[in-house]
């Protein structure tokens, strides 16, 4: 028996296969719920770094209205099983995430408790403690020549640093092209 889930909204009608009903439910219940909200200080801040342009490219490149894309997420090695059913490529949600406009490299970035996502503020259940605390981090850097997020260009510059929980040092980022395969994949036809 067919399985289908209709939405009437403005006249649209959307119907999905019991297939992807079940996926996108699969998808939305592997993220950690927020059980409660936590009492962060938002002046915390939780991670520094340092965002570097490779070596023969300067900031005078960068064209007005740039943006720079920083997030963070735990460095979890990918849970394949988990990827398949749900979607998500076995990566966890984003606990950071922040933009900053027109950026001058060198730049020095925080990561307070203000730039956490909803997931990276929800709580453990039963604790006041964040899920993500004690984890290494795995923060990418992102400059957007267009400013604009959801959009990918071949001359977007890209990079990735690690923060250990343990040692608590700065991260170093260290932005370059996106070689060949990614410019192949961002460049528009």
């Amino acid at each position: 028996a067919a399985f289908s889930v209709e939405l009437h909204t403005k006249k649209t009608e959307v119907i999905i296969s019991r297939r992807d009903a079940l996926t996108t439910v699969g998808f939305l219940l592997s993220f950690p719920l927020p059980t409660k909200a936590t009492s962060i200080d938002e002046s915390i801040t939780h991670v520094t770094g340092t965002v570097t342009l490779q070596n023969g490219l300067s900031s005078e490149n960068i064209e007005p209205g740039a943006a720079l894309y920083i997030t963070a997420r735990t460095n979890k090695p990918d849970n394949v099983p988990k990827a398949i059913l749900d979607g998500s490529r076995g990566k966890s949600p984003p606990v950071f995430a922040s933009r900053f406009e027109n950026p001058q490299f060198p730049f020095k970035f925080s990561l307070t408790s203000e730039n956490l996502t909803v997931e990276g503020a929800s709580a453990v259940e039963g604790s006041d403690n964040v899920w993500w605390r004690g984890e290494d981090l795995v923060v990418s850097a992102r400059l957007d020549s267009d400013g604009v997020a959801a959009t990918r260009d071949p001359t977007d510059l890209v990079g990735r640093g690690f923060y250990s929980s343990e040692l608590r040092d700065d991260v170093m980022i260290d932005l370059q092209g996106r070689g060949m395969f990614g410019k192949a994949v961002t460049s528009k036809k």
